[in-house]
C-alpha cells in the first residue's frame, strides 16, 4: 500500500481540532488539580496535571493507532520515515521536539512547505513523517 505525505493544511486543521481536546484536558487536569488540593490548587500543582495530561494524549493516540483524534478526523498517521508504527521512545521524542519547536503555536508546521516530502522541522528531527491514509473501500452491497 502506497501512502502520500499528508498536505499541511489538512495537518493544520487536524491541530485545531487536537487543540479543542487539550482545551479540554486542561480544564479537567485543573478540576484535579483543585480537588486534590481541596480547593484552590497551587499553579505548580496545576502545571504538573495539565503537563501530564497533554502529554498523554499525545503520546497514547501516537502510540496507539498512530494518530489523534484530529488526525482521525483527517485521515492522518503519524508514522516513522521507514513507514512503520511509532515506538513508545520515538512517540516521546516526537511530543518532545514538537514543544522545543513551538509545533503548538503553527509556526514550525509551516516548514513543511519548504521540504519536497512536506517533512515539518519537527518531523526531520524526530524522523517520523505524517501520511495521509487512503479512503476506505466501500462495501458492495
Amino acid at each position: 500500500m502506497h501512502v502520500h505525505s499528508a498536505p499541511i493544511w489538512k495537518r493544520a486543521l487536524a491541530w485545531i481540532y487536537d487543540a479543542l481536546i487539550v482545551a479540554a484536558l486542561f480544564l479537567f487536569a485543573t478540576l484535579i488539580a483543585a480537588v486534590l488540593a481541596g480547593g484552590q490548587s497551587p499553579p505548580w500543582l496545576t502545571q504538573i496535571f495539565i503537563t501530564i495530561f497533554t502529554i498523554g494524549y499525545f503520546w497514547v493516540s501516537w502510540r496507539k493507532g498512530g494518530r489523534t483524534a484530529g488526525m482521525r478526523a483527517w485521515r492522518l498517521r503519524v508514522v516513522t520515515t521507514e513507514g512503520d508504527p511509532l515506538s513508545h521512545g520515538q512517540a516521546l521524542t516526537r511530543i518532545m521536539v514538537c514543544i522545543a519547536t513551538a509545533a503548538p503555536l503553527f509556526l514550525t508546521l509551516f516548514t513543511g512547505y519548504l521540504a519536497a516530502n512536506k517533512q515539518t522541522i519537527y518531523d526531520r528531527l524526530s524522523n517520523t513523517r505524517v501520511v495521509t491514509e487512503p479512503k476506505p473501500a466501500e462495501s458492495a452491497q
